[in-house]
C-alpha cells in the first residue's frame, strides 16, 4: 500500500514537472531582448539538448511561445529557423561527447547563418545590423550558462544531494545570479510589463523580491548578486533605463544588513530604501513605480518562516561546500606530497650506504624529499592561518663584481649572486683548476647546479655533496673546483659563510676590515666531502668581499694578506662596483710583471 502511495506520489512530481517545464519553455521564448532579438529560445534549447535528449518534446511549446508574435513587427523568423534547426543538430548529433562551450559555439553560428539566410531571402540584407548580431551572439553565450547553472542549481534542491562532502562546481554566486535571471526572464515572457506607472510591471515586482528574498537569506553579497541579475534582465527585457540598477543595488544591500534581523523589518526597510532612492528629483531616471517594492515587501512579509530557513540553508550549505572543496583540495595534495616524500627519503635510505658512484643519486633522492617536506609544511601552515603577516626583509643588499681573465680573455672563474628566496641572498664563486676555458667550463658547472638546486630547496650541504659527486664521476679526467659561498638573511643579517678550498672572504665595518678563512679541500677530489661553515652577524653599512685565490695570489710574500687588509681599509667608497674595481686595480699592480692568474672580486653592501 505505502509503495502504491510513493508511486502516485512520484508520478505527480514528475507530471508537475513537464507541467513547469512545458510552461518555462512557452515563457521563455517569448522574452524579447533589446526589443527586436530572441535569443532565450536559442539558448534554452541548447542546454535542454546538453542535459537530456529526450527534452526534445518541450521544442513544441518553445515554437507556441515564439509564434505568439506572429502578426507583430518582430522580425523572429531567423531565430525561430535557428531554434528549430539547434534542436535538430543537438538531437542528432548529442550521443557525442560535445561539452557545452562548444555547443555554445555552435550554436552561435547557426543563429547567424539563420538570420543572414533570413534576410537574403526576404531581400532585405540591408536592414541586417551587424551589431546586432553580435549582441544576439553574445547573449546566447552568456544565456546558455545561466540556464545550465540554474538547472543545476534546481536538480541539486530536487535530489537534496547539497552535501558539504560531495564536490560541486556550482558555487553561490552562480546560483544566485542564474536563479534570479531565470526567474526575471520567465516573468518578462509574460507581456505583463510596461513603464506607465498606472500598470504593474511583473518582471520588475519578480526582480525587487527576488531581491529582497535572497539579500534577506543570503546576506550582502547574495542581495548584490540577485539584484545586478535581475535589473540587467529588466533593463534588456522592459525598457526601463539603466539607472535603476542603483535601486536595485541599494535594495539588495539593505536586504543583506536587516539579514538577521525579522523579515518584517527587512520588508519594510527593502521598500524605504527603494522609493527613497527612486524619489530623487534630481535623478529622473531612477524613478520607479511606489507599487512594486510594496508588492515585492508584502510578498515577502508573507512566505513563512520555515520556508525562509530552509532557502538559508541551502545557500549556506553552497557557501560551506565551495570552502570545503578548496580544503578538501588542499588536503588531498598534502596527502600526495607526503607520499611523495616518503617514497623519496626510503629511496634515499637505500642507496645512502652504497659506493661513491650510487651514493650521487641517494643525494638527489634526499633532495627531492627535502623539497617536498618545504612544499608540505608551507601548504600545512597555510592551511592552519599561521601566518597572517609576512616578515618583510630589513635589509638590501647592493652588490658589484670585477673580473680578470688571464687566458684570452676568458676566466676559470665562475660567479653568480642572485636571491635564493624571498629573505636570503646568495653569493657563489668557484675556481675551475687550471686556465682558460676548461677551468671556466669546470666551475660553470660547479656554480649552476649549485645555485639550482639551493634556489629548488636543497638544504646546502646535501647540494654540496651532490656537486661532490658529480664531479667525482667524470672518470676520463680530475675535476676538480673550489667553492665560496655566502648566504645573506635579508630578516635578521646573519651571514652564513661555505668555503671549501677557497681563498679569504673580508668584513669590513667602519674602518676595520675582518679576514674570514677556513681550510678545506677542494670539490671533486675526495668522497664525503666534510662541510662546514661560519655564521656571522652583519649590521646595516657592512661590506662583504669575496675574492678567488688570483686575488689573495697577487701577494705571496704576505700570507696573512695585510696588503690586501690595507687596500679595502683605505677604500672610501661604500659603492660595491666601486670598491670592486679598485681591489682589482691594486691587484694587478701587486702582481708586477708576473703572470696573472684569474680573479674575481665581488662586494655586497649591506643597507
Amino acid at each position: 500500500m505505502m509503495e502504491m502511495v510513493r508511486s502516485r506520489e512520484r508520478v505527480a512530481t514528475g507530471l508537475a514537472q513537464i507541467a513547469g517545464l512545458v510552461a518555462m519553455s512557452f515563457l521563455i521564448c517569448r522574452v524579447v531582448v533589446l526589443n527586436s532579438l530572441f535569443p532565450c529560445g536559442i539558448a534554452f534549447v541548447t542546454v535542454l539538448m546538453y542535459r537530456n535528449r529526450l527534452n526534445l518534446y518541450l521544442v513544441i511549446p518553445m515554437l507556441l511561445g515564439s509564434i505568439t508574435y506572429y502578426g507583430s513587427n518582430y522580425l523572429f523568423y531567423g531565430d525561430i529557423a535557428a531554434l528549430l534547426v539547434s534542436a535538430i543538430v543537438f538531437t542528432v548529433f548529442g550521443n557525442r561527447r560535445i561539452d557545452l562551450p562548444a555547443r555554445a559555439v555552435i550554436a552561435a553560428i547557426i543563429a547567424i547563418s539563420c538570420n543572414c539566410s533570413y534576410y537574403i531571402l526576404k531581400h532585405m540584407f540591408y536592414r541586417l545590423s551587424i551589431f546586432m548580431l553580435l549582441a544576439e551572439v553574445i547573449l546566447i553565450f552568456v544565456l546558455i550558462f545561466t540556464f545550465n547553472n540554474f538547472f543545476s542549481f534546481a536538480k541539486l534542491i530536487k535530489h537534496s544531494e547539497i552535501k558539504v562532502h560531495k564536490r560541486s562546481e556550482l558555487s553561490a554566486e552562480k546560483a544566485i545570479g542564474s536563479t534570479a535571471a531565470v526567474m526575471v526572464l520567465i516573468l518578462c515572457g509574460t507581456g505583463v510589463w510596461g513603464l506607465d506607472p498606472s500598470k504593474a510591471s511583473l518582471p520588475l515586482m519578480g526582480g525587487l523580491f527576488l531581491t529582497l528574498l535572497f539579500g534577506y537569506c543570503g546576506g550582502i553579497g547574495a542581495g548584490l548578486i540577485a539584484g545586478t541579475s535581475s535589473a540587467i534582465c529588466v533593463i534588456l527585457c522592459t525598457g526601463f533605463t539603466p539607472a535603476i540598477v542603483m535601486v536595485f543595488l541599494a535594495g539588495g544591500f539593505t536586504a543583506g544588513v536587516f539579514s538577521q534581523e525579522s523579515k518584517a523589518m527587512a520588508a519594510v526597510c527593502f521598500s524605504g530604501a527603494c522609493l527613497v532612492l527612486g524619489m530623487i528629483t534630481t535623478y529622473p531616471e531612477l524613478f520607479i513605480p511606489p507599487y512594486e517594492p510594496l508588492a515585492a515587501s508584502a510578498v515577502m512579509a508573507l512566505i513563512p518562516r520555515r520556508s525562509l530557513m530552509e532557502i538559508r540553508k541551502v545557500f549556506s550549505v553552497i557557501k560551506k561546500e565551495s570552502a570545503h572543496s578548496e580544503m578538501e583540495a588542499k588536503d588531498q595534495i598534502l596527502k600526495v606530497l607526503d607520499e611523495h616524500y616518503r617514497n623519496f627519503d626510503r629511496l634515499a635510505n637505500l642507496y645512502g650506504n652504497a659506493r661513491s658512484n650510487r651514493s650521487i643519486i641517494s643525494y638527489q633522492f634526499r633532495g627531492m624529499a627535502q623539497v617536498t617536506e618545504s612544499l608540505k609544511n608551507e601548504m600545512e601552515s597555510v592551511n592552519h592561518g599561521t601566518s597572517w603577516i609576512e616578515p618583510q626583509p630589513r635589509f638590501n643588499i647592493k652588490i658589484g663584481h670585477s673580473a680578470y681573465g688571464q687566458t684570452a680573455g676568458v676566466s676559470g672563474d665562475s660567479f653568480q649572486y642572485k636571491d635564493i628566496s624571498k629573505n636570503e641572498y646568495g653569493i657563489l664563486i668557484s675556481d675551475g683548476m687550471g686556465k682558460g676555458k676548461a677551468a671556466s667550463a669546470e666551475s660553470s658547472l660547479a656554480v649552476s647546479t649549485l645555485m639550482d638546486l639551493i634556489s629548488s630547496g636543497f638544504d646546502v650541504k646535501l647540494a654540496l655533496k651532490t656537486v661532490n659527486n658529480i664531479l667525482l664521476q667524470q672518470e676520463d679526467d680530475e675535476i676538480f673546483s673550489t667553492v665560496d659561498l655566502a648566504l645573506i638573511d635579508k630578516l635578521g643579517g646573519k651571514l652564513r659563510l661555505f668555503k671549501i678550498g677557497a681563498a679569504a672572504t673580508f668584513i669590513k665595518r667602519g674602518d676595520k676590515v675582518a679576514a674570514v678563512k677556513m681550510a678545506a679541500l677542494p670539490m671533486g677530489i675526495v668522497d664525503g666531502l666534510h662541510i662546514d661553515f661560519i655564521n656571522v652577524r652583519l649590521r646595516p653599512g657592512d661590506q662583504i668581499i669575496m675574492i678567488s685565490d688570483g686575488v689573495s695570489d697577487a701577494n705571496r710574500l704576505d700570507l696573512e694578506m695585510n696588503w690586501l687588509k690595507e687596500v679595502i681599509s683605505s677604500i672610501k667608497s661604500t659603492d660595491p662596483q666601486t670598491i670592486s674595481d679598485l681591489i682589482m686595480n691594486r691587484a694587478i699592480e701587486a702582481y708586477g710583471i708576473r703572470e696573472r692568474d684569474d680573479m674575481t672580486i665581488i662586494t655586497a653592501v649591506l643597507e
